[in-house]
């Protein structure tokens, strides 16, 4: 069984975004400001809260976030709440009117995680049958895989061969995206570049 670790998958996502934005994939310093709409949440404590949950993925994306750079967070809803993570360029581009950064990631709100995770892109009866076959033989790793494939905002796919009497877990997602900020809050206000859709294979099961 191919069983990746919590995180692995963002940190393959971070490192996709950096390359394409032109920062370094490990910064020498980590971001120290914290800004952006947390609803009831102090940004700082829920920061520190989502890292008690999730000391990989969260510990990974502050740290390709570098001192001369700072972190923002927005807390939205959409059926259920999540929490955005920015990267955000510390000079401001006065020229264009907006700052650039990037994606850290995608996670649930405190409390709340039972209702994250990505969505299976099922489009038949069949399909259906495997994954809820495959999540009551194998709960503990397709839960995460839908955690995985959720920290970069992606959606999940089985990948079927008859052949070979097994299935592939995949995750698409979009990365390189470049975000921007217009007012300065630390939430994203659109995209200055789409980026490109990424395919990864989380694991594999035998064929139900």
């Amino acid at each position: 069984m191919n069983l990746k670790t919590q995180g692995s998958l963002l940190i393959f996502g971070i490192a996709i975004a950096l390359a394409c934005v032109g920062l370094p994939l490990r910064a020498t310093g980590e971001a120290t400001a914290i800004v952006g709409n947390c609803a009831e949440f102090e940004c700082p404590e829920l920061l520190d809260e989502l890292e008690e949950s999730f000391p990989e993925a969260i510990a990974e994306a502050k740290s390709q976030c570098s001192e001369n750079q700072f972190i923002g967070m927005n807390l939205w809803e959409n059926d259920s709440r999540r929490v955005s993570l920015f990267c955000w360029n510390g000079e401001r581009d006065n020229n264009a009117g907006y700052r650039e950064g990037i994606s850290l990631g995608l996670f649930p709100v405190p409390g709340e995680e039972d209702s994250f995770g990505s969505s299976w892109g099922c489009f038949d009866a069949r399909c259906e049958e495997q994954v809820n076959t495959l999540q009551e033989t194998y709960p503990e790793e397709m839960r995460n895989h839908e955690l995985q494939c959720g920290f970069v905002g992606g959606y999940l796919y089985l990948l079927v061969s008859e052949t070979e009497q097994k299935v592939d877990i995949q995750c698409v997602f979009s990365a390189g995206v470049i975000l921007v900020d217009i007012d300065d809050d630390g939430v994203s206000d659109g995209e200055n570049s789409r980026g490109t859709f990424v395919d990864n294979i989380l694991g594999s099961f035998p064929l139900p």
